[in-house]
């Protein structure tokens, strides 16, 4: 099997986020790719409306944090939206299915 290119790896991470909000009740999951081609993920909630940043890794390698560079800038971005900043950690396999469960990660 071919291996993946990271804008596959990327991709296949926000769609199990946008799977797992759904799944969760969340509304109005948007997607939005930055100039500086980072990809946020704006969702609706029932209890609070979110700004959410994924770092996906093909499995065996592990999710690191998000830099207090990155955190900063989220959480400025989000308020200025009125969301609650969020960082949602996660691994696939070469097949794109999940493995383990999401980690989130509430910012600020």
């Amino acid at each position: 099997m071919p291996e993946l290119s990271l804008a596959e790896i990327e991709l296949a991470g926000e769609n199990h986020v946008q799977l797992w909000l759904t799944k969760n009740g969340y509304t109005n999951i948007e997607k939005e790719l930055l100039p500086s081609k980072e990809t946020e993920i704006k969702a609706t909630g029932t209890v609070e409306n979110i700004l959410v940043q994924t770092r996906t890794f093909l499995e065996p390698h592990r999710p690191f944090k998000l830099s207090e560079y990155a955190i900063d800038k989220l959480i400025r971005r989000a308020v200025n939206m009125g969301r609650v900043a969020y960082a949602a950690y996660l691994i696939i396999d070469s097949n794109k299915d999940l493995v383990g469960e999401i980690n989130w990660e509430r910012l600020g």
